[in-house]
């Protein structure tokens, strides 16, 4: 067990300074030297534990998406905020929060690295469908939302605030947001079977006017 346990230390501290060192020279300017200089390690026993910088990566989007989840599980206990904000939040809880993490984002979003973002997109929906799912039923079973699949729902909905706002697939102008984010509201108010304006509200979450 100690030997197990001394691995596991060992792992996570090559994925901490090796996320510091994507996050301050760039993925592409960090060697694997760079990050053995820093850990203080052999090559060898960094490929015991990684087969190559890009896997440090894949296990860094790894870390990330479960970070977001549990500050999404956070999020859902406090029951003194009402549900749909509590939800909408969570989804939001999903924004990597750590110095830097534009830059961890910037390198996945690459068309090169197209795996990676596939990586992020299954462990995300992985992890964070089975979490939104009881506050979705709980809507439900309050008559608060009316649909026939609520799993696939979460789903879109996770996909759908991803690719408008994670991605920057679109390159919208800073004046295009609030309209942005109204259509996507009003479009989860339709997916959710909630009553029109009722999502409204969150404008505020979005550093927006209602």
């Amino acid at each position: 067990m100690k030997t197990v346990k001394e691995g596991e230390v060992r792992r996570r501290e090559i994925l901490v300074a090796a996320r510091e060192l994507f996050v301050s020279k760039g993925y592409e300017q960090t060697s694997v030297n760079d990050i053995l200089k820093v850990v203080d390690i052999a090559k060898g026993t960094f490929y015991y534990y990684f087969s190559s910088k890009e896997e440090v990566l894949e296990a860094i989007i790894l870390d990330i998406v479960e970070e977001g989840a549990r500050r999404a599980e956070n999020v859902l206990k406090d029951k003194s905020v009402p549900l749909v904000n509590r939800i909408m939040m969570a989804i939001m809880a999903q924004t990597p929060e750590f110095e830097g993490s534009d830059e961890i984002k910037e390198e996945m979003h690459k068309v090169e690295n197209t795996k990676l973002e596939r990586l992020y997109l299954r462990a995300m929906l992985k992890r964070m469908t089975p979490v939104l799912e009881e506050p979705v039923l709980e809507g439900i079973e309050r008559d608060m939302f009316h649909m026939e699949y609520p799993t696939e729902c979460i789903e879109s909905i996770l996909l759908l605030g991803h690719m408008m706002f994670d991605c920057d697939v679109f390159e919208w102008k800073m004046e295009d947001y609030p309209k942005k984010i109204k259509a996507f509201l009003c479009n989860v108010e339709k997916m959710l079977g909630t009553k029109e304006g009722e999502l409204n509200v969150l404008m505020n979450m979005f550093g927006q006017k209602p």
